[in-house]
């Protein structure tokens, strides 16, 4: 069977902008050597620690290097059988269809239907087949009731389904996607999965880079390759990776973590709730948050404490964030009173907000403006009037907490010039550099590999003072493991406010709210089944859990499976 794409000992240098000459021999490259075959029918998991060059990959396999990006490739990249430095970038466009880690990286329409039909129209379809597709397509993929909303509203999940619909538009060969499930609530992950799935059985091909492998294996990948450092580490049926790939950087499926228990990295252990009295941070009272005529949520009634870490789970456009934008004045109330350390919110300054909010957009490109990470550091601490040398003390130690002062030459670098995942966390650390008291966290751990996440979330977000946090996010297994507190939003109102532990219990409240009952969530409800009925209940780490249950089933210390081959490092 031809190949759609072929990918020989390739490896890719990024060159700096306006660099006439070769890159430095001595650095890394970005990507390589990697080598890789795709053809119809298949569906490959690319999967990875961050900033290891699955994004370099993807780049490589649409054509976006060499035709968007200044980069070195040496080895052979084929698509559709011709070189791609040959391939027009329309050509490619026929072959290769790409959603973006950033959705409002790549959706251009003014509104939904402008979006499906963009691509289309480029090609271009006469208008009959234009609409054909645009009704087809929509209904496929569960944006058919959005097709006349504007673009500029939709939610970040709603974006990303939108903008895969733009790609089966162009009625590509192959799709490449990255990180799929960063955005979209489970119901959309699987409807997602499911076209992509789809697709493939169809005749199609698709490459997915994801984190989150245990969601992806379901669909059935037939290879995997696996990064570090840009190299290929391990490239194989499924089976082979869940041996060798290093259980500490990648989410592999709970029962994996069981059966390789053995091998578990030691974890700090989860933070524990604050045992004081409650004192409110953020309050709401009879709160109706709207934009425009539309209600995005109503009757919100709920106090957040100011010593909590506090997850928000829910379906795509529910309100989540509109919800925590109140704090920062970014969506107003139509009723009802928003309420910051026991003010009104309309009564307290910018910088007394700024000072008390760490806000971390999902987007990282909202908060990028600077010429280097150096200067992006600088802005806002500045415009508070502190020295200098506060300044730069402040700097390396929030660089420190996000897991970036490792990058070389990071002060100097362009911020657009880091990967997605570094990113995010260097817009957490320009909240930090602000010293807030509290962090709000848009989908923090996007793009984010475990290890990261394990640090990140364990340790990271104690520096610089900040006494709270609140993050929204789709990954269930995050919030149980994380907070010590979970508000579920459904349907434009608050569903749950529940500890991890008794939310676990609550299986009424997870199917009504769709959320997913992944393998550890099975797993900690037939934990938390022996204790006592009480919010008190701790809940384990995931590799704590597995240890438990492996020792339980094989007291001798014994495995159900024997790690074969080489180990990635």
């Amino acid at each position: 069977m031809t190949a759609l794409i072929e990918v020989h000992d390739a490896r890719v240098h990024y060159l700096s902008t306006g660099s006439p000459g070769s890159p430095d021999p001595a650095r890394r490259p970005a990507l390589g050597p990697v080598s890789l075959t795709v053809r119809p029918g298949d569906l490959t998991l690319v999967s990875g620690p961050s900033g290891c060059g699955k994004s370099t990959l993807l780049r490589l396999l649409n054509g976006l290097i060499p035709h968007a990006y200044r980069a070195e490739v040496t080895g052979e990249v084929r698509v559709g059988g011709r070189p791609v430095a040959g391939m027009t970038v329309r050509e490619l466009s026929t072959v290769v269809g790409t959603m973006l880690q950033d959705p409002r990286r790549q959706v251009v329409g003014t509104t939904v239907a402008a979006e499906i039909a963009f691509g289309p129209e480029n090609l271009g379809l006469p208008r009959e087949e234009i609409h054909r597709r645009i009704a087809a397509i929509a209904g496929r993929v569960g944006v058919g009731h959005l097709l006349e909303r504007a673009t500029s509203e939709l939610s970040g999940g709603e974006l990303q389904l939108v903008a895969f619909a733009g790609v089966l538009a162009m009625d590509p060969k192959v799709v490449v996607v990255d990180e799929p499930l960063a955005n979209l609530d489970p119901a959309a992950g699987l409807r997602l999965m499911r076209e992509i799935r789809r697709f493939v059985d169809e005749g199609g091909a698709a490459v997915v880079v994801e984190h989150r492998v245990e969601e992806i294996l379901e669909f059935g990948p037939g290879e995997v390759l696996y990064l570090e450092d840009g190299a290929t580490r391990y490239l194989g049926p499924v089976e082979g990776f869940l041996r060798v790939a290093p259980a500490g950087h990648v989410k592999l499926p709970f029962p994996t973590l069981v059966a390789r228990a053995a091998e578990l990295p030691a974890v700090p252990p989860p933070p524990r709730p604050d045992t004081g009295p409650p004192v409110p941070r953020l309050e709401y009272r009879g709160v109706t948050l709207a934009y425009g005529p539309r209600a995005v949520l109503t009757g919100v009634d709920l106090a957040l404490g100011a010593r909590q870490r506090i997850a928000v789970l829910g379906p795509n456009g529910a309100g989540k964030s509109t919800l925590l934008r109140a704090a920062v004045m970014l969506v107003t109330a139509s009723r009802g009173e928003v309420l910051v350390d026991g003010s009104p919110v309309a009564e307290r300054s910018i910088i007394s907000l700024a000072t008390t909010f760490g806000y971390v957009f999902q987007n990282p490109g909202q908060a990028l403006f600077s010429a280097t990470v150096g200067r992006e550091l600088a802005f806002g601490p500045r415009n508070l009037g502190r020295r200098p040398e506060e300044i730069a003390e402040d700097a390396a130690e929030v660089l420190r907490a996000t897991l970036l002062d490792g990058e070389a030459g990071i002060m100097d670098r362009p911020p657009r010039t880091l990967s997605f995942g570094q990113q995010r966390r260097l817009t957490v650390a320009l909240a930090l550099a602000m010293r807030p008291r509290t962090l709000i966290l848009d989908e923090p751990t996007a793009g984010q590999d475990l290890h990261t996440t394990t640090a990140f979330m364990g340790h990271a977000l104690a520096a610089g003072g900040v006494e709270s946090v609140y993050f929204i996010t789709h990954d269930v297994d995050l919030a149980l493991t994380y907070a010590d507190r979970v508000v579920v939003v459904d349907d434009g109102r608050v569903v749950a406010d529940a500890s991890p532990a008794d939310l676990a219990r609550a299986e009424d409240v997870w199917a009504g709210a769709g959320l997913r009952a992944t393998g550890l969530v099975r797993a900690l409800r037939e934990h938390l089944s022996g204790l006592p009925a009480s919010g008190a209940a701790p809940i384990p780490h995931p590799f704590d859990l597995a240890r438990h249950i492996s020792l339980s089933a094989h007291p001798s210390g014994s495995t159900p499976f024997h790690q074969e081959g080489p180990t990635p490092s």
